[in-house]
This record gives C-alpha cells, structure tokens and sequence, in this order.
C-alpha cells in the first residue's frame, strides 16, 4: 500500500466537485436518479447516518494513498453497519479513528498542512497522523466491507468530535488519468438502544520475507483476555498471497480450531459467523499467510503492491482496546510470531546481528522453528518495547541502549538455551 511516488493534490475545482462538509463528511452533492453522485452509493438519511467521501484524479501508471480528515457530529453517534463503494483500481478504502479531539494542523513528520482538503500520505495514514484503530472500510469496490452489520443492540462507538482519517489506495494501471470516487457510508444506531459497545480486530504481522521464486509463511498469534463474541472476519494479503488460515486454540496454540480459510487476496470474502464465534478468555488467535513469489526478487512486508501485507480483520464485542491491539491485560504487546524454518533461537540471535537491512531482519524470523518461537518472541518484544516499559525514559538518549541490554537479558538467556524441540 506504500509507494514512494508522489502526485499533486486536486485544483481547487476538482475538490469542489467533491462538495464535502469536512465538519461532518456528509456529501452534499445530491443527486438524482441515473447521476454519477448517487448511482455509486447514495448517502444514508440524516437521521439515520453520514456518509464520508473522497473524489482524486489518479494519472495513469500513478499508485498512490491519498488522505483526508472528517470530524464526526459533534453528539458523537453508534456505528450498527458500514456500507462501502468505490471506483475500480483501489486495493483498500479505510477509515480510520485517531485520538484527535480538533483538527491538527500539522502531520506527525511536522509539516503544516489543511488535513480536510485531499492530500497524498504515500506512506499511508498511520505514518501521516495518529491512529488509533479501524472503523470501517473495504478491499472490494462492490463487495464485503469490514464492519458489515452488527446484531441488535451491539455498535461502535464514535465520541463526539473525534477527529476521522479516510484513507484511499488506488493504482492506475490504465493509459488515461482515473477519476477515483470512494464513499462509505456509516449508518447509526440511537444511544438509548445500544447494549453493548463493538470493537475491531485489525491485527497486523510484519514478519514477511518471500525470497526470490520461492516461497514463504507468516504467522502470528495474539491472546485473548476476556471472553468475547467474533462477529465476522476477513484477511488481507497482496499479490503474492496463495493462501490464509485463522485458527482458535488454547493459551500455547495447542488444540487449534479453523475458523477462517481464503485463498484470494482481491475481492477478499469475509466470514460472518452464524452462529457469532464464543472465543473464551485464555485462548488465543492464530493466523498465518502463504506466498508464492514469482519475481527474480525477495518481497518483504510493505504497504505497496511491490511489498506483501499479512493481517486479520473483524468485528467483535463487548470491545476490549488491548484484544484489538494483540496485547495483554497491563497493555504490553504480546504477539507470538511462529516461523517455519529450522533456526534455534540462538541461530536466530546471530541472524539478527548479521542482518543488513530491515527485510534480512524479517527473514532472521520467518525462517526460526516452531519450537523457539515462544523465546524468540519474547526477545523480539522485549526490545521494541524499550525493556517493556523500563527504559522508556531513558531511550532515546546515551543510556538507552545499556538499560535495554539489562532489561532483556532474561529474555536473551532463555533465547540462548531453547532448542527447537
């Protein structure tokens, strides 16, 4: 989804032909009958909810993410079902919460910019602004979104005023310049009839290394705190992707259940489960992509087509923040990442201080066994999370590495005894 390509924003005109309030998203075009403006997705009722839209010219051979602020009705309102439509050529049309409670007027790289007008983010909204999890949003123009319909009672929340990022990726691979209109529609629910509050799963692994005419496996397993109901679930995976499974099982990943299989990576199905999936604190979810890679190139994690993406997506409830970012109940990170290769932890070690470059590091943990993953993982996290919290203020600064080194050197020295069995 990334692409270091950059195009230049829509004149004042195309904008206009967008008619977009940035204070509440609703499109203000209208519209009738056979009119470009309604035949794509026709906004819902005022009273029944709002709809957020993006129109942008894409030149041909151009990829690009583009981006654009909304602010939600300042009353806030309950999401029961997203509804999203597109023009052909999008890999994904997303919208994203952030914690912004006024319009910034700055990104995160410091630049000063108008965040409701379209812009390019190319490397993606979360690199542009402050996320804080997934709304709603699509990888089909006419086909399942992520949230879908939720049972009676159950709805997301939206505070009042909470600052949204739509986030569009489109590729033009025609010979003429694309007019890309995305729209989604929320459609809401009156407070006084929700029960319960639903979240969104959007787990994400990083571990991806597919060498050259060959191929490869990324796997991840997230814990679950607290019991909850899956709603639905859907995958995500670029080109490359030949295959994805989701499993359920106990709190080691033994005892796995199916409860997901697709092979596609366009027009991706999403599973709605009839009847919704009981998963019980304690046990965990277990996902994995497989690749094939045809290229005389290695592939690694990345938001562009030339990158491959692993992730699991879906609805569930009563929302639980740190479920949805595959942590655990003190809100550490607590992913598990299970390579399919043959390397001990310790082999694993030395293939980190080797690597040259950010994929060799991926492909340090795609080709670990099974049997180390556990001590591998650990190892992992304990250094991306700064000691887990311990060195938080001295990093960075001249001490952060030495008070990591401490920090981690229980996990160093499980990692340095584990073998693979």
């Amino acid at each position: 989804m990334r692409s270091s390509t950059f195009l230049t924003l829509l004149s004042a005109l195309s904008l206009l032909a967008c008619s977009s309030d940035p204070a509440t998203g609703t499109d203000t075009t209208g519209g009738a009958g056979g009119s470009p403006t309604t035949d794509l997705l026709a906004p819902p009722a005022a009273a029944d909810g709002v709809q957020y839209r993006m129109v942008t010219t894409i030149e041909s051979g151009q990829e690009i993410e583009r981006c654009q602020l909304f602010v939600a009705p300042k009353e806030g309102f309950f999401v029961r079902k997203d509804e999203v439509r597109f023009t052909a050529g999008s890999h994904h049309v997303l919208l994203y919460r952030t914690p912004y409670t006024s319009l910034p007027t700055e990104n995160l790289q410091g630049v000063k910019l108008d965040g409701t007008k379209i812009h390019d983010c190319a490397d993606g909204a979360t690199a542009e602004w402050d996320v804080n999890g997934v709304l709603a949003g699509s990888q089909s123009g006419d086909g399942d979104s992520m949230l879908g319909e939720l049972p009676d009672g159950v709805a997301v929340k939206v505070d009042p005023g909470t600052v949204l990022v739509m986030n569009t990726h489109y590729l033009n691979a025609t010979s003429a310049a694309l007019e890309a209109d995305a729209r989604i529609n929320l459609y809401s629910l009156p407070a006084e009839k929700v029960k319960t509050e639903a979240g969104m799963l959007f787990y994400y692994n990083p571990f991806i290394h597919v060498p050259e005419n060959g191929m490869a496996t990324a796997r991840m397993r997230c814990p679950v705190q607290d019991d909850v109901t899956l709603v639905r679930v859907q995958s995500h995976m670029h080109r490359r992707g030949v295959g994805f499974a989701a499993y359920l099982g106990d709190s080691d990943g033994a005892n796995p259940k199916e409860i997901y299989t697709s092979t596609e990576w366009e027009r991706v199905p999403a599973k709605a489960f009839t009847p919704m999936l009981q998963i019980k604190a304690g046990q965990t979810i277990d996902y994995r992509c497989d690749y094939k890679n045809a290229e005389a190139r290695t592939v690694n994690q990345g938001l562009s087509t030339k990158d491959e993406m692993c992730m699991l997506i879906g609805p569930y409830y009563p929302r639980n923040e740190a479920l949805e970012n595959c942590a655990d109940a003190t809100g550490q990170y607590s992913a598990t990442w299970i390579g399919s290769g043959k390397a001990t932890c310790g082999d694993t070690l030395g293939c980190f201080v080797g690597a040259k470059s950010q994929g060799d590091f991926f492909g340090c943990i795609v080709t670990s066994c099974p049997g180390s993953s556990g001590e591998v993982s650990e190892l992992v996290r304990c250094q991306i999370s700064e000691g887990h919290g311990a060195c938080t203020a001295s990093c960075p600064g001249a001490g952060c590495e030495a008070c990591v080194t401490t920090e981690c050197k229980p996990a160093l020295n499980a990692c340095l005894a584990a073998t693979c069995q």
